[in-house]
């Protein structure tokens, strides 16, 4: 990290700001880090690729950085998927960028409750989310997947106690250009593919790789999970809802379309840097919980019985396991059923 990046970093922090600091990952390759969010860029000598701008604030800081310490503009904002708290904050980025995004996101952002994880659902079905919607009550009032209390009532700009669409994505610039499977994008002599590897934390991900560098970029459906910390084991699975509404084999199949490309690194929007070899891992781990709830739900088991049964002692010392496997082996058992 340079002195000019340390500086700001600590000037953040004496602000009250989130941490943020920008890492070489490999190459013209760099993190950006906005507390425990990531965005990933690519220098070149004709402008930044940049994967997520995350918010207005941290964008505007990393385009003060970008002036700074590379003197030249972004020339692409890919998003990773439509998610608000990461694809925030890119009109700062308008001025010289053009928006790249799968073309799932222009769906969820044509004037209808879009996607969202699996416990931030109109459930009443009037087209816009109330606070008891989205927060789980029994988790310090904030979502366990998702929006905090604090993020709706800020965003509920008119204040009459819902939240419209257009309201929750009012700082999201629309994408430019979209692709359905797969597109490359060359900007000054280097490249980087953009993947859709299928439905899985949302329905319009996006995975970017970088093939001379061998570094791949994608978050939430991968990076809550299957990250290893400097020391630390891999995390055991955040379940959200029925896995946030897309079938378990959806959930495989993108780690499958991960693990197929020649890669060395992964560097997601949560998280350290981890290997291929943590993608394999925690796509076992998936493939296990299937077939081991599955077997239970043939024998006619309840999610109890299925709890008290199901210890994957294997992934014993991932982190979050204690904490976590209850709920993950519930959150299976409803999207088996609902998907079956």
């Amino acid at each position: 990290m340079s002195l000019a990046v340390s500086i700001a970093t600590l000037a953040a922090q004496q602000r009250g700001a989130p941490p943020r600091a920008i890492v070489q990952v490999k190459g013209d390759i760099y993190r950006a880090q906005n507390n425990n969010y990531f965005s990933l860029f690519m220098v070149t000598p004709e402008g930044i690729i940049l994967a997520d701008p995350i918010n207005t604030a941290f964008a505007t800081w990393m385009k003060e950085q970008f002036a700074e310490r590379f003197k030249v503009p972004v020339r692409y904002v890919i998003y990773s998927h439509s998610h608000w708290d990461h694809i925030e904050g890119g009109a700062v980025f308008a001025d010289t960028a053009r928006f790249v995004a799968q073309e799932g996101v222009a769906r969820n952002m044509d004037g209808r409750i879009p996607q969202m994880p699996g416990d931030m659902l109109d459930r009443n079905n009037n087209g816009r989310f109330e606070l008891n919607e989205i927060v789980d009550p029994l988790v310090n009032n904030n979502n366990r997947c998702g929006m905090p209390a604090g993020f709706f009532r800020t965003a509920d700009r008119n204040g009459d106690g819902s939240l419209t669409p257009a309201e929750l994505q009012a700082d999201i610039r629309k994408p430019d250009i979209l692709y359905s499977e797969r597109m490359t994008l060359t900007l000054g002599g280097k490249t980087v593919q953009l993947i859709f590897p299928g439905k899985n934390h949302s329905d319009d991900a996006t995975v970017l790789y970088f093939p001379a560098e061998k570094v791949v970029f994608a978050t939430e459906f991968i990076s809550d999970v299957a990250l290893r910390a400097t020391e630390s084991p891999l995390s055991f699975p955040s379940a959200c809802g029925p896995f946030d509404g897309s079938p378990l084999s959806e959930w495989i199949r993108s780690y499958r379309t991960v693990e197929a490309l020649d890669f060395d690194i992964f560097a997601g929007g949560h998280g350290a840097l981890a290997t291929k070899a943590d993608v394999t891992a925690n796509r076992e781990f998936f493939e296990e919980l299937v077939a081991a709830v599955s077997a239970g739900m043939a024998q006619g088991k309840s999610v109890a019985e299925l709890q008290q049964t199901l210890l994957f002692e294997k992934y014993k010392n991932w982190s979050g396991y204690a904490q976590r496997r209850a709920p993950t082996i519930e959150s299976a058992y409803n999207n088996l059923r609902l998907y079956r």
